[in-house]
């Protein structure tokens, strides 16, 4: 290009299969009844969402996948309402009005209760390993892909401007982001197994604009220059010869999910996401939270997981990021030789930016039914921290020198076929 400027586009891809990803290698079974057709999941979601409505248990009609599998005295085994037929008494497991039995519990904990007391398959467990409620372990399953565009503006031959332009448009997509050096984290974890697919989406670390630029500008201030050209030397050591830098950095937020249900509702050992039941909007410029315009109508947009789902897994984005810093300087050169001295003065976050960063995931459940609530909790989905650092700077002082000692060369003595001896 003109003016020494070079101008790069570029298009980078990669895909990934077959990467070691944490699953639950003892995952809670969709035991499916081959008599209805149906699945653990499809029958226990008809009474999830009849909870989520508020339905009473006594209308609750009969539904085939629990009365093949459970024997006509199961409420009896469960110590509710004898009154109850199979599938009356699994709801009441989990509704919490009246006729309700037991204190609520999640879907997964109605599993286990419900695991060892199939009549078609006595004294064998039909949902839980017998050993275990849970054990993650490592599997060549993973995959991931990214794309992405980059264009960067160079100028690499200037006698007065020198600077870099880089812009990066991409976009990368994972079943799970952890790190491989960790087993334990559950937000790196398949959360169903079975339905692997629930877990692909943007990666924990997609940004998907990032900018940076940098610059050395000469100020045309001095003997010589546009500007006070005329100048005595003298004047010249004070005014002339100056340099302003800068670097700029921009990149879009980081993913975050829906918030986490408040029990179980695949895994025994991991939270599903919610799902959105309205357009919910982040606003995260007011308030202090991710929802800092109404925090209560957002908390009213989420429903509580059905049985065997994952939820929404990055939806959401965090603010991104900015900040500009900027330098002042320039180099006096001493009457001795090779002796120089430096003043710099130097501005990180010019602009004094301070956008948000994280939030304390404790603070980013909904409890049972967050559709109905009249209050959001406390603290739901406030920030904890800033990114980077408020506007600091700092002035440098630097003294160098050079020290040259002129040797004197040795008299060459004499040479055999090995080695030289000098005087």
């Amino acid at each position: 290009m003109p003016k020494g400027l070079l101008v790069s586009v570029s298009y980078l891809g990669h895909k990934a299969r077959n990467l070691l990803q944490p699953r639950d290698a003892a995952a809670v079974a969709d035991f499916a009844d081959t008599q209805s057709g149906t699945d653990w999941n499809t029958a226990a979601t008809q009474l999830e969402i009849l909870r989520q409505q508020g339905t009473p248990v006594s209308p609750i009609p009969q539904i085939p996948y629990f009365a093949n599998l459970f024997p006509a005295n199961l409420s009896t085994s469960l110590g509710c309402s004898p009154n109850y037929n199979q599938t009356q008494a699994v709801y009441s497991l989990v509704f919490r009005g009246a006729g309700s039995c037991g204190d609520g519990a999640n879907w997964t904990i109605v599993q286990r209760n419900l695991s060892l007391l199939s009549n078609r398959f006595p004294g064998q467990h039909i949902f839980f390993q017998p050993q275990y409620a849970s054990y993650r372990a490592w599997s060549s399953i993973g995959k991931s892909d990214y794309e992405g565009l980059t264009f960067s503006l160079r100028q690499r031959l200037g006698t007065r401007l020198t600077m870099d332009f880089n812009y990066t448009f991409s976009t990368t997509s994972d079943d799970g982001s952890g790190l491989q050096t960790t087993l334990t984290n559950p937000a790196s974890s398949i959360i169903n197994p079975f339905r692997q697919s629930d877990n692909y989406a943007a990666s924990d670390f997609d940004m998907r604009h990032i900018v940076n630029a940098n610059f050395i500008f000469k100020l045309p201030i001095g003997r010589g220059e546009r500007f006070f050209g005329g100048i005595n030397r003298l004047t010249n050591l004070f005014i002339g010869g100056w340099q302003l830098t800068g670097i700029f950095r921009y990149n879009s937020g980081l993913p975050i999910s829906a918030p986490t249900d408040y029990g179980n509702a695949t895994n025994a050992s991991i939270k599903s996401y919610t799902t959105r039941i309205a357009n919910v909007q982040t606003c995260p410029t007011r308030g202090g939270s991710l929802f800092g315009c109404n925090t209560l109508e957002a908390y009213r947009s989420f429903r509580n997981a059905y049985p065997g789902e994952t939820g929404e897994r990055n939806i959401f984005r965090l603010p991104g990021y900015s900040v500009i810093d900027l330098g002042f300087g320039k180099n006096f050169d001493l009457p001795w030789e090779n002796h120089k001295f430096q003043f710099r003065w130097e501005i990180f976050n010019v602009a004094n930016i301070q956008t948000m960063s994280s939030i304390n995931l404790t603070n980013y459940t909904v409890g049972l039914d967050p559709q109905n609530a009249v209050n959001a909790p406390a603290n739901f989905a406030n920030f904890t921290v800033i990114q980077g650092s408020p506007r600091n700077m700092q002035f440098i002082l630097r003294y160098s020198f050079q020290y040259l000692r002129q040797i004197k060369p040795k008299k060459l003595k004499s040479c055999s076929d090995e080695y030289c001896l000098f005087d």
